[in-house]
């Protein structure tokens, strides 16, 4: 059982979980709590979360252990998941912790993990995590000091942190005299978001910005932005749950996906002499980006999915452009993980100065073709089994395409990516492996989830 996946913990809260995937109670939520205070260190702490009905509950739990355990946490209420980074960045605190699901529905929540730098965190310290979780392990009364730290909240400190540092980023009106629909999907940004963009001078209308703690993602948002994009504006920027991703629409209901955006920033860096190193992407970021770098004579990595992994690469090679095609952007050189307003914003901020629209800017994708699969068991999938998946695949890449098969690091299910020129042929062949891959799933469950 691993208790970490791509993006921190993740767990359902309510319904019927599968297989090994983690079921919320208040227990699994404070020995997650006793293992990260026997892993990080002591010091000041601060917690965000979304409009979850959950979150508050996960937060009282969370950080009342960690209090216990002589950790300062500051509550500092709903906001996106880089608000955390920010702050603790900002206040030079020793960590931050983000409860929220991200992109999933409102029956799922998670735990996202920061250390000092802003950095999610490394795969060791979520091992060690990991380790005393699993371990299960008694606390000696020698180890324990009883000490308490404080607990306070400080919503508006907090809250007036962020919105500065966004907006100390732009000129003041950038955005005056464009009407901008702004999709929060019931999430983080609902009550930060429509404010940085109205004081940039934009007329806002809103979307899922009226949360109720049942409605997040739901219908709206990065996972379904086609209300957004079927709405009168100039410019449709649509944000998931936590605020980390975004992806923007023009007056024509046309979507760009994170790959073009970063195309668009990477010519707005080249510019100003600001890019260093290249872009870093990920296995599913598309052909045509990669083309892109190399034509700019740009370098050009592919890491596994997650902003995670794409921000540490980032550090290593002293890039400050990465991302991925589901919206996670990361600028560096002004937080190492993705915030959707600045992605927004620094997109747009290029767009009114080039006075181009945003398909005159972006790259033209090759195809991809996405399916997924859900499923109760993972199996191994150098087995026998899945012999058939990859001779498809083999053929595919003969063909000139590019075939990826994996797991979901957030959610039971498999997924399927095919790339090609030729739209058809991607169809095609993602529609074979798809078939193969029920035939194992679907039709034989017996390995363990």
């Amino acid at each position: 059982m691993e208790l970490f996946g791509t993006d921190g913990i993740r767990f359902i809260v309510s319904g019927n979980s599968q297989g090994d995937e983690l079921k919320y109670s208040p227990d699994l939520i404070f020995k997650i709590a006793k293992s990260t205070s026997r892993v990080m260190e002591n010091g000041n702490y601060v917690v965000v979360w979304d409009t979850r009905k959950s979150s508050l509950p996960i937060v009282s739990i969370f950080s009342g252990v960690l209090v216990s355990q002589n950790f300062n946490v500051k509550l500092a209420g709903i906001l996106p998941t880089p608000a955390a980074s920010l702050i603790c960045r900002t206040l030079k605190y020793n960590g931050a912790f983000s409860v929220s699901a991200s992109h999933n529905p409102p029956e799922f929540n998670g735990i996202k993990f920061f250390n000092k730098d802003g950095l999610k965190l490394d795969q060791k310290t979520e091992k060690e995590i990991e380790k005393f979780f699993l371990e299960n392990r008694k606390i000696n009364e020698a180890e324990n000091s009883y000490q308490i730290g404080k607990l306070h909240q400080d919503y508006e400190f907090c809250k007036s942190t962020y919105k500065s540092f966004i907006l100390n980023l732009f000129p003041k009106n950038m955005l005056k005299g464009l009407n901008i629909v702004l999709d929060c999907s019931n999430g983080s940004t609902s009550n930060v978001a429509p404010e940085i963009f109205r004081e940039l001078g934009a007329k806002v209308k809103t979307i899922g910005a009226n949360p109720d703690g049942e409605n997040i993602n739901l219908g709206v948002g990065s996972e379904n932005p086609q209300k957004a994009l079927s709405e009168d504006g100039d410019f449709k920027v649509i944000f998931d749950g936590d605020g980390d991703r975004v992806l923007i629409g023009d007056s024509k209901g046309n979507l760009y996906d994170g790959d073009q955006l970063i195309s668009i920033l990477a010519k707005s860096m080249i510019e100003k002499g600001e890019l260093r190193w290249g872009i870093v992407g990920t296995i599913l970021s598309n052909m045509a980006l990669e083309k892109f770098a190399k034509e700019n004579k740009l370098n050009f990595a592919r890491v596994d999915v997650g902003d995670r992994n794409i921000a540490y690469k980032m550090k290593e090679v002293g890039a400050n452009l990465g991302g991925e095609e589901s919206g996670h952007i990361i600028l560096y050189d002004i937080l190492p993980t993705g915030d959707g307003i600045i992605s927004a914003l620094k997109v747009l901020e290029y767009v009114i100065k080039k006075q181009k629209d945003l398909k005159d800017l972006a790259i033209e994708k090759f195809h991809q073709a996405k399916g997924k699969i859900k499923i109760s068991q993972k199996k191994d999938l150098n087995s026998e089994e899945f012999r058939n998946v990859w001779k498809i695949k083999e053929e595919a890449e003969k063909s000139g395409g590019r075939v990826v098969v994996r797991y979901s690091g957030t959610e039971p299910v498999i997924r399927v990516m095919v790339e090609h020129e030729n739209k058809e042929k991607a169809d095609e062949i993602k529609d074979k492996i798809e078939e193969e891959l029920k035939k194992i799933f679907i039709n034989n469950e017996k390995s363990k989830w």
